[in-house]
Formats: structure tokens, C-alpha cells, sequence
């Protein structure tokens, strides 16, 4: 595979190891857990694999790092992925596998990390282009070839291990995306060993002329797109839709969190106490957990809506009412609905005009807050009622009517040391 191919890999494994390390933080099981391992250790390999990489680290020789050492930490990380599939396997087998297994497992990668290391110093690479070239004597070729070989049987083994895991889950399942999914996921780990039992001419290659080549030739570039393929589409089958859910949610609440801004700004800019913790991060940026901001937003809202109460003005229905006959509501605006709405809206924006003019608490607030603000049912659900709050703010950022409530109300507003007819009703 092509340079800018592996790139494109390597993102699809970065993206999927931060789909099971979210899963890891919701669900802490050992399969999302090893999964996350082997995904973003893979990512890293192609990487640092990938032949651009490996032919940009010529410049190495500058700082006086051997060049090949790319080369080394690719093939290690790859390793370390194959280790992480053989523990995947386990926990398939077993969701709660003995320690004893799992040691054992780290036992044997450590051993062949090792013996690997021992190997490539023996051989003492250095690159041609991307190619890796052992020092020129018998015993330099062969120990290319012996760090070779090492890494094709271990990952066999590995790949192996999980293959069977897989088939026998694929076969237990029951009809439907489940099984397809497991089966995809079956094909591509034997496209996988295919893949990976190309990887003796490499041996033999290694051992004749003391090279191993780092393009791939064209069968195994080949079995490579065909492993990638099975593996994206098997994991698009019983994966990516729960991320494509989460993704989704994440934007839908992100969107509702946006649409309730110019509302709770206006209203956080005369009542500022009603903001909780401030988050830490930078204002242009969206918010990590945006349904827990949603929520907050929410509950802000409401507060301020609480606050406001005190201020209502009684006039404001006839505010409202020669407002209304001055910008006539288009047939959408015109059901009962949207009437509540732009009331709502309306007493909201004359209350905050009396709060922001620093207006004393109105005592009659329980008499006249009928009149002035429409009663709303908090909605079943947050969805339902962040609806309902950015149709509100929709409202009070466009509708003309509620503009000239507004401009009525600052007309209105009583000054330091005038009496205030509204904080002082006369009955």
C-alpha cells in the first residue's frame, strides 16, 4: 500500500481506539479495553511503518540517531497491537481471564521483543531508501531474517488466536447485523494471515541477499487493502453504529446548546449569578460534554425565569396587544401555540428591560404574573423542553412584536428617582 493509503489507515485505527476508549470510560470491560490497545497501537505502527516516514528518517544521520530506529519502534508497536489481539482473544474466551494468562502472555511478548532486539542489533540495519539493509556478512543477513521471522510467527499466532475466538462467536450468533459483523470480522483476520504469511518471502529475502524490502509488492499490497476492507466493514457493522448514535447525539445536543445562546446571554448579562461553575475551556470552543451543558443551560434558563418574576410588568399584555396589531403574525405564527410562545417571549424581554433598569421587585408579582407571563409545563423529557426553550428564543430574537414590547418597556422603565407606578400599583 501507498504511503498516503497507510496514513488513511492509520486514522481509521486512531478513530476506532477512541471509539472503545470512550466505551471503556462508560462500559470499563476488558474487550474495549484490549480493542483500544490494539487499534491505536496499530495506528501508531502504520505510521511510523509507512514508507514516507521511514524514507524522511535519512535525516536522522544529522542528529546522530540511527535510521533505522523508525523502523524498529514501527515493528515494536506492532508487536505490542499483536499482544493486545492475543489478550482480546482471551477475554472472548473468558471475560474474566486469570491473571496467570495474562502474565503469561506479557511473559512471552517481552521474550520476543527481546530476542527481536538481540536480532536487529546483531544485524545492524541501515536504510536505503525505505528498504532496511543488513551489514554486509553471513551473520548480519541471517540475523535480519531471524527479526523477521520472529515477528511473522508471533503475529500468526496472535491473529490465530483471535481467529478462532471470532469464528466460534460468528457461528453462536443469531441471525441479523450481529452475525454478519462477526463474520466480516472473521474474513479479514484470515485476509490478515494471509497478509502476514507473505511476510516469509520477506524472510527469505532478508537471509539471500541481507534487504527487506519496505514497499510492498503488489499481491501484498493486495491481501492488505482486502484485510482493511473486511475489517472496516465489520466493524462498521457492529461498532460504528453505536458511534454514529453517540456522534449524532453529541451534534444534536451541541446544536440545541447554541440555539438557546442569545436568550441566555441577555439574560446572563443582567442577572449574572445565575451562571454556575464557569467551564474550563476557551469560549470559541464547543463544549466537551455538551449534554451536560445543555443541561446547565437548562437549568440557567429557568433560574433567571425565576428571577424575572418579581419584575414582571401587568402592561404587558397591552404592550403585547398594539404590538401585535402594528406586525400582524404570518399564518405560521398565527396558531395557539406560537400566540403562547410570543407572549412568553414578550413578558420575558419587558421583565429583563425592569431588571437591567434595576427596577424594584414588583409585591404584586403572585396577582399579575398570571397576566404577564403564560404558565409553561416543564416539558417530559430534556429534548422536549430544550425544544421548547429554543423556540422561545427563536421568538425572542426575531419576532417584531417582542422587539416592540421590548423598546416599550425601556421606555417605560422607572429611573433612580422616579416613583415606579408599577412596584407601587395604585388599587
Amino acid at each position: 500500500m501507498s504511503g498516503l493509503v497507510l496514513y488513511g489507515v492509520a486514522l481509521f485505527f486512531a478513530l476506532s481506539a477512541w471509539h472503545f476508549a470512550r466505551g471503556r470510560r462508560t462500559n470499563p470491560r476488558a474487550i474495549a479495553r484490549y480493542s483500544c490497545y490494539a487499534t491505536a497501537l496499530l495506528a501508531a505502527a502504520l505510521l511510523l511503518l509507512a514508507p514516507p516516514t521511514v524514507q524522511a528518517a535519512d535525516r536522522l544521520h544529522r542528529l546522530g540517531i540511527a535510521p533505522a530506529l523508525p523502523v524498529l519502534l514501527g515493528d515494536t508497536l506492532r508487536i505490542g497491537a499483536a499482544c493486545a489481539i492475543r489478550l482480546l482473544a482471551g477475554v472472548l474466551r473468558t471475560p474474566e481471564p486469570a491473571r496467570r494468562a495474562v502474565r503469561r502472555q506479557l511473559a512471552l511478548l517481552a521474550g520476543v521483543l527481546g530476542v527481536r532486539a538481540v536480532l536487529f542489533v546483531a544485524a545492524a540495519p541501515g536504510l536505503d531508501a525505505s528498504d532496511l539493509t543488513a551489514a554486509p556478512s553471513t551473520g548480519a543477513r541471517l540475523a535480519l531474517a531471524g527479526y523477521t521471522a520472529a515477528g511473522v510467527l508471533y503475529l500468526a499466532y496472535c491473529l490465530t488466536a483471535l481467529l478462532r475466538q471470532l469464528a466460534r462467536l460468528a457461528r453462536a450468533a443469531a441471525p441479523g447485523r450481529q452475525r454478519s459483523g462477526l463474520r466480516l470480522l472473521t474474513l479479514s483476520l484470515v485476509a490478515g494471515l494471509l497478509w502476514n504469511a507473505w511476510g516469509v518471502d520477506d524472510v527469505v529475502q532478508a537471509a539471500a541477499t541481507g534487504t527487506q524490502a519496505g514497499a510492498e509488492d503488489a499481491l501484498c499490497g493486495v491481501l492488505g487493502l482486502l484485510c482493511v476492507a473486511l475489517l472496516a466493514t465489520g466493524l462498521g457493522t457492529t461498532v460504528w453504529p453505536a458511534a454514529h448514535a453517540a456522534v449524532r447525539g453529541w451534534l444534536r445536543a451541541h446544536r440545541r446548546y447554541r440555539a438557546l445562546a442569545p436568550l441566555w446571554r441577555d439574560l446572563h448579562t443582567v442577572l449574572p449569578e445565575i451562571a454556575l461553575a464557569p467551564a474550563r475551556r476557551l469560549p470559541l470552543l464547543p463544549p466537551r460534554d455538551p449534554q451536560f451543558a445543555l443541561y446547565r443551560r437548562i437549568i440557567e434558563i429557568h433560574d433567571a425565569r425565576l428571577i424575572l418574576r418579581q419584575h414582571l410588568d401587568p402592561r404587558t399584555p397591552q404592550w403585547l396587544a398594539a404590538a401585535t396589531s402594528r406586525f400582524p403574525p404570518s399564518a405560521a405564527r398565527a396558531d395557539a401555540t406560537a400566540k403562547a410562545a410570543t407572549a412568553e417571549a414578550a413578558a420575558l424581554a419587558a421583565a429583563l428591560e425592569r431588571a437591567a433598569a434595576g427596577a424594584r421587585p414588583n409585591p404584586d408579582t403572585p396577582r399579575t404574573a398570571p397576566t404577564a407571563e403564560p404558565p409553561h409545563a416543564l416539558g417530559p423529557d430534556l429534548e422536549s423542553e430544550a425544544d421548547h426553550l429554543a423556540h422561545l428564543t427563536r421568538v425572542y430574537a426575531t419576532c417584531p412584536a417582542v422587539a416592540e414590547v421590548r423598546a416599550c418597556a425601556r421606555a417605560a422603565a422607572p429611573s433612580p428617582s422616579a416613583p415606579d407606578p408599577v412596584a407601587s400599583p395604585v388599587r
